[in-house]
């Protein structure tokens, strides 16, 4: 059986996973640690927990256990006190209390939900996020990645940690040991390079024999990827990886609807859509990954993406 670590967090690693649960794989999902918006901001401030928000996408993703387990899982209270909080979020924090280990909660909640492979937070340490704005201006924490006008009108320069951590030795175990290394799709900024930032993990992406895949947006968002192509995705990645080059490229050619492409381009900009340019230096793929008969978002489709990756992994066997 050969094996596939794939390193994002939030919903593109969702919309992977869920897919790749469906071919015979041993998975491993290496999982950021820095989010810090919503049920999880608000866990992490009032109880001095791990983020869970994250990890919980990706236990639900990989989830096998009956539907009704994974719903309970995904929840989202609608009112009262406890309205925005997130089910699964308060399972995982609760867990982390009872076993005193957020690394120990997450194995545990594996079982609870029979995981098929193995979900790994990237770091065992609390750290949180600092984003340098081009003006100099820098701002404390994940959540002010999201939608966040002073981002978007002057850019983002780059991120670093409030404090430097290691490497969760599971991660690293798990990247040496691996087939194939799938790095997206999901926030540049806020779901895949908190991964590489942390030490131990570029090393481990420089020296294993793995073949490593990138896989880019759909998407650009303004002020974090404007004008990005395909390539720029691997391109930004690589100058993590110590000198390791990016494999192979695999991206987009479904063209949105028009209307959503308009929706889009009027809240990102230009170049909004991901395009690909020539590339002489590393495998480029491309294929229709688009959801069909969405009429809100553009996004990818977890079985179209995941069978992209596989047919890849199997030609390169």
């Amino acid at each position: 059986m050969k094996s596939v670590v794939t390193i994002g967090g939030g919903t593109g690693s969702f919309v992977l996973l869920s897919g790749l649960k469906k071919y015979p794989l041993d998975i491993s999902a290496i999982v950021s640690m820095t989010d810090d918006g919503g049920s999880t901001g608000v866990l992490r401030d009032e109880l001095g927990v791990l983020p869970p928000g994250d990890v919980r996408k990706c236990l639900a993703a990989l989830a096998q256990a009956s539907p009704e387990v994974r719903d309970l899982f995904n929840y989202r209270f609608t009112n009262g006190k406890l309205e925005g909080h997130n089910a699964g979020n308060l399972f995982l924090s609760a867990l982390e209390k009872v076993t005193g280990s957020f690394i120990e909660a997450v194995e545990v909640a594996g079982k609870i939900l029979n995981v098929y492979g193995k979900v790994i937070p990237v770091t065992r340490e609390d750290v949180r996020l600092v984003v340098e704005l081009n003006n100099g201006v820098s701002l404390q924490g994940e959540n002010k990645l999201d939608d966040n006008e002073e981002v978007r009108e002057n850019g983002v320069r780059g991120i670093s940690f409030n404090h430097e951590v290691e490497a969760n030795e599971d991660a690293l175990d798990a990247i040496s040991k691996t087939d194939f290394v799938v790095i997206g799709p999901g926030d540049i900024y806020g779901s895949i390079i908190p991964n590489l930032l942390v030490n131990g993990i570029p090393e481990a992406l420089k020296n294993t024999k793995a073949k490593i895949v990138v896989i880019a947006n759909i998407t650009n968002k303004k002020g974090l990827t404007d004008g990005f192509t395909a390539q720029d995705f691997a391109k930004f990645i690589e100058g993590y990886l110590l000198g390791r080059s990016v494999d192979v490229v695999i991206y987009n050619t479904q063209e949105p609807k028009e209307e959503l492409i308009s929706k889009y381009e009027e809240q990102e900009g230009e170049d909004t859509i991901v395009e690909v340019e020539r590339d002489n230096d590393r495998l480029v793929i491309g294929k229709d990954l688009l959801v069909d008969e969405e009429k809100h978002f553009i996004r990818h489709d977890s079985d179209k993406l995941s069978s992209a990756v596989v047919e890849y992994m199997k030609d390169n066997e």
